[in-house]
């Protein structure tokens, strides 16, 4: 049976929405990303983020100028990638597929499906896919960069967590530019 881990960049405030505009990534954690999906089986993520990651990293491959970024982006889109959707999604990913999710019952039936048969999972994104996951209880780990920044205004990510729940910090990590990294299980 595999794993499902959850990752994402935080502000210090606890925002995970808009991370673009706010987080400051490194070299350093660009090779920690490098490692880290050289042991991802197969990557989660949400209809409403699935275009503009399939377009980043797209271009990240052939474009970027940064050669880690642009072998991280060659793992990524050689990844097999499963887009959750409640409609049909336009897959322009190499390696996407999709699961058309009815109602959370349905969902968690196929997430524990493919958990069944996949190795490490990566739950990408987005913020609703990350809430959905939570509410359902579908994640083993969960690694957040937290960022040296107050956002103030976006999504937090336990905003919709419908129950108390403990996890164990397993490792961490501070990076030279001040960002944390924190990996829990459950």
């Amino acid at each position: 049976m595999g794993r499902i881990l959850m990752t994402m960049q935080m502000s210090l405030d606890g925002i995970v929405s808009n991370e673009d505009k706010w987080m400051t990534l490194s070299e350093e954690i660009f090779e920690d990303y490098y490692e880290y999906y050289n042991t991802v089986e197969t990557i989660i993520v949400g209809s409403n983020s699935y275009s503009s990651l399939a377009q980043h990293w797209q271009n990240a491959e052939e474009f970027s100028k940064n050669p880690l970024e642009q072998a991280i982006a060659k793992r990524i889109n050689d990844i097999p990638k499963v887009v959750i959707s409640r409609s049909e999604v336009n897959l322009v990913w190499r390696n996407s597929q999709q699961i058309i999710a009815k109602d959370d019952k349905s969902l968690a039936r196929e997430i524990m499906n493919l958990k069944n048969t996949a190795g490490k999972i990566s739950v990408e994104s987005g913020v609703k896919t990350w809430q959905l996951f939570i509410q359902n209880d579908l994640f083993d780990d969960l690694w957040v960069l937290v960022h040296p920044v107050v956002v103030s205004q976006g999504e937090k990510l336990f905003a919709l967590a419908n129950k108390q729940f403990s996890m164990n910090l397993s490792s961490s990590k501070t990076y030279e530019n001040g960002v944390v990294g924190l990996y829990y299980q459950k």
